[in-house]
């Protein structure tokens, strides 16, 4: 009976993924690259700053429109459970993986050291873009729009990288690799405090600017449009009244694209500036350096209004 109930018990926990840890990481030949699932471009871009070219990017998502929408097909599942490191941004943002028995021993939940700055939304059901209908997670998820919290994000990510680094050499350039991507993490934070100082009140296309909002101390007034679909009559008198608690004679928006020029000459006759911040603002280089670099070059513009 003993040995019945140990055996329903693996098997029961097995299918919730929470049986027995897994080796730290699969059998890995001399040289081989270390094989790294990243959830989307913005961890992806910090794994790659800190891996730098022993990493393997194991992106299944690409080409299949937001990520943060994208449901992994059984193959896809298969080939993340076979990652030496499985990186999840967390803060609900891949409700799949509490269904896929993701190894433990191998997967980094990167929001888990920062559960007490993750910001709590009301769920809304809408409709936009080819995704069609869904809502919004109770969760705000764009956690890498914080410095700080992108930097508890990176340094989960190291500690999940750090043991296939075994050599004194390797040891030193990884440090190296973590600490100069850390050092931009202060630039961001810089950019985001002048950011505040021009300009503390905000609208914004979409309610994904939470935690630039968060880190910069930023009030953020957020609409659900998409930058090419001319919103109705109806959305724009509400989008008036919302525009009338703003700065005058100029208010700015923040887009995750650049709207369509209908949209923006709209905004422009109501006196809404255009400031395009996308959730990934680069596909290479540093993530940081890129998104302070970005902010930066919004407060330039700020300064010349």
């Amino acid at each position: 009976m003993a040995l019945l109930f140990l055996a329903l018990a693996f098997l029961i926990a097995s299918l919730v993924g929470c049986g027995p840890a897994t080796p730290s990481a699969p059998t890995r030949a001399p040289g081989q690259k270390i094989r790294v699932f990243a959830p989307n471009p913005a961890l992806a871009s910090m794994v790659r700053d800190i891996g730098g070219d022993e990493v393997e990017l194991v992106t299944p998502w690409e080409g299949a429109g937001d990520p943060a929408y994208w449901r992994p097909t059984a193959e896809a599942i298969r080939q993340i459970q076979s990652c030496d490191v499985i990186v999840l941004n967390g803060a609900a943002y891949e409700p799949w993986a509490a269904q896929a028995a993701l190894p433990r021993a191998r997967t980094v939940n990167t929001t888990a050291a920062v559960k007490a700055q993750l910001i709590e939304v009301e769920g809304e059901t809408h409709s936009h873009g080819p995704g069609g209908e869904h809502t919004h997670s109770t969760t705000a998820s764009t956690t890498w729009l914080s410095p700080a919290i992108a930097r508890a994000q990176a340094e989960a990510i190291a500690n999940g990288l750090m043991p296939f680094f075994t050599t004194s050499e390797a040891k030193g350039a990884f440090a190296e690799r973590k600490t100069r991507l850390f050092a931009t993490f202060t630039r961001a934070e810089k950019a985001l405090a002048d950011l505040k100082e021009l300009e503390p009140k905000w609208l914004a296309s979409h309610p994904v600017y939470q935690y630039l909002g968060q880190a910069a101390g930023v009030e953020i007034e957020s609409k659900h449009w998409e930058p090419g679909e001319m919103p109705d009559e109806k959305e724009w008198t509400k989008f008036r009244l919302t525009r009338a608690a703003f700065p005058k004679p100029i208010a700015w928006m923040l887009w995750e694209g650049e709207p369509g020029p209908e949209i923006r000459a709209q905004l422009e006759k109501d006196g809404v500036r255009v400031a395009v911040v996308p959730l990934f603002p680069s596909a290479d280089g540093e993530f940081a350096v890129s998104y302070a670099l970005l902010v930066e070059r919004l407060c330039d513009e700020l300064r010349r209004r």
